[in-house]
């Protein structure tokens, strides 16, 4: 049943003219959350993430498990972070707080699915987990071992700017844009939901 959902998800997007994943633009709207996120905390160590295609099946594994009907969530297993459903505008701000704000997180993926039942779209994301602290300063002052700063980020090294598949063309490119500037309204709801999280952290170790 897992292996016939995995190849259905693999077919709906050709069928729908539903682009496989966001690609370069989703990559950049991340990136562009984790630096305002950098700056706006004074995060010394924030990484920037590079886009590997690789990781894209194992987003189709997880939404297998799920029916390809995910709530918002966060998933780790492996290794690795899921998020789902963080198109949804309205609950979807939760489960993108983390990939806004985890430092230490160097690779994603990310997908278009369809939901089988409902017919919606559905953006899923996926990660290496990492629990490395963030640091106190300004963005990029200190960069892990095998980065440098750029911008307000810490960029790998040997890293090329961005993933663009072969075959990109300007139908998919306006699907994929419109879905980010969606997922773009939930990551700024996110930096705002941190905003009120380290506040009542900070009143919590002052008190």
């Amino acid at each position: 049943m897992k292996s016939l959902l995995i190849s259905l998800l693999l077919l709906a997007p050709a069928v729908l003219c539903d682009p496989r994943s966001p690609w370069k633009i989703h990559l950049e709207t991340v990136n562009r959350q984790r630096s305002k996120f950098a700056e706006k905390y004074q995060v010394a160590n924030m990484n920037e993430l590079i886009y590997d295609p690789k990781l894209e099946k194992k987003i189709l594994e997880q939404l297998a498990l799920t029916d390809t009907c995910p709530k918002p969530s966060i998933i780790s297993h492996n290794g690795f972070d899921f998020y789902f459903d963080i198109g949804n505008v309205d609950e979807g701000k939760s489960t993108v707080y983390d990939l806004v704000s985890a430092v230490g997180k160097k690779t994603m993926a990310s997908y278009i699915s369809t939901c089988m039942k409902t017919g919606v779209r559905i953006i899923s994301a996926v990660t290496d987990s990492s629990d490395s602290p963030a640091i106190s300063g300004p963005p990029a002052s200190q960069c892990p071992d095998g980065s440098f700063p750029n911008g307000k980020l810490c960029k790998l090294k040997n890293n090329r700017d961005g993933y663009v598949r072969k075959g990109w063309f300007d139908p998919i490119g306006l699907a994929v844009e419109i879905l980010a500037k969606k997922t773009d309204e939930v990551y700024e709801g996110a930096v705002e939901e941190a905003a009120k999280v380290l506040v009542d952290t900070q009143e919590i170790l002052d008190g």
